[in-house]
């Protein structure tokens, strides 16, 4: 720390009593000492993350995009573009040096996928995916870190270390977890978006094609949010996640949770109706609000690891239509699975869907046992 600085009079404290103002001046006078400046501490919305940000890339060297740009060979409109799709703040000066160098590069690593040949569009989609995705990884990561080391009474200082500490740990495993992970999410994606022949003969990526999809939610989640602390209602979305992905057996696909919802895609309805019905029994065994499941088939693209297409409103309409406990089919998917063996049918009429053209013609199914119902 610089010799004679005065905290109280720099303003680092202002706003601060008592015990809080003695915890923050004993966590500035040690970020200080570890060459942090006061400009530094200042700005910070939370002093005590300043070690841990460090560790993670944040070494306060800021550049200008012009910089960036003669040192990785992106164009700057390009580089622009990247920075906003990411999250990170526009620059309007090329030249003026507002850009975090470890940020900045981060978002110029995207020149790979130009260099293939990736359509800059595609290049984009890819950036926005993969920082989304992390986005979530993060937040989880973040929770997860504060509790193990949050306690009671403790200091700004003791977190201060804590959190550094864990940074130091953790940073050098991200690299390969993330490696080693994307390396299996990719090869499985590649393995279960086989390319066909006729997609190899045409050279393009398949148009839409004929899928069946279905939502679940837990009837009655925004009620339960009346009575149930939130980290019960995340519980029970979490829980049902995990039963989900347990119901996804090839060919039937987990495409996304959304709340308390999910989403599965299957190239036959006739899998996918047995998850269903499945996934229905095993919440109900593992204490859950019961479910109800809409289905519908179509065509549906597939973008990005999500689906677009009628059969995805459908789907999510039918959702909202069906009793809980129940899977609700549409016609669509009825017309392909009604002839299946070991399914009850009954139909429960036709129901005008919003932002579906027509009445759909809605059934109920059930398993079905040699002795009946």
């Amino acid at each position: 720390m610089e010799k004679g600085f005065d905290i109280a009079a720099s303003g680092l404290l202002d706003g601060l009593d008592g015990e809080a103002r003695r915890d923050r001046a004993e966590l500035i006078v040690w970020l200080l000492d570890r060459d942090f400046s006061a400009d530094q501490i200042r700005a910070s919305v939370a002093p005590f993350l300043l070690p841990a940000d460090r560790v993670l890339g944040d070494d306060g060297q800021y550049v200008s995009a012009r910089q960036i740009c003669e040192s990785t060979g992106v164009d700057v409109e390009v580089l622009q573009r990247l920075h906003g799709e990411i999250g990170l703040p526009r620059f309007d000066d090329p030249d003026a040096p507002v850009l975090l160098r470890a940020d900045a590069q981060a978002a110029a690593r995207a020149k790979f996928f130009i260099d293939m040949g990736v359509d800059l569009e595609e290049t984009i989609a890819v950036m926005r995916g993969l920082v989304e995705s992390l986005r979530h990884v993060a937040a989880m990561m973040r929770e997860t870190a504060l509790k193990t080391l949050l306690r009671p009474g403790g200091t700004e200082l003791e977190l201060a270390q804590a959190t550094e500490e864990l940074a130091r740990k953790t940073v050098p495993q991200f690299g390969p977890m993330m490696d080693d992970l994307l390396r299996l999410v990719f090869r499985r994606s590649m393995e279960v978006e086989a390319i066909t022949a006729a997609e190899r003969a045409a050279g393009t990526l398949p148009g839409a094609r004929q899928v069946t999809v279905a939502f679940a939610d837990l009837a009655g989640f925004t009620q339960l949010g009346e009575s149930l602390p939130p980290e019960e209602l995340h519980h029970l979305a979490n829980r049902l996640v995990e039963l989900a992905r347990d119901a996804a057996i090839p060919p039937v696909r987990f495409i996304k949770s959304i709340g308390d919802a999910v989403m599965f895609v299957s190239p036959d309805p006739v899998p996918l109706i047995g998850a269903a019905l499945a996934l229905i029994a095993a919440a109900e065994a593992r204490g859950l609000p019961p479910l109800r499941f809409g289905i519908a088939s179509g065509g549906a693209v597939s973008r990005s690891g999500d689906w677009f297409g009628s059969p995805v409103n459908v789907a999510s309409r039918v959702t909202a239509e069906a009793r809980p406990g129940t899977v609700l089919v549409g016609e669509s998917a009825h017309n392909e699975a009604g002839d299946t063996p070991g399914f009850h049918w009954s139909s429960v009429g036709t129901r005008r869907l919003k932002g579906v053209s027509g009445d759909v013609k809605l059934f109920r199914v059930q398993r079905a046992f040699a002795d009946g119902i």
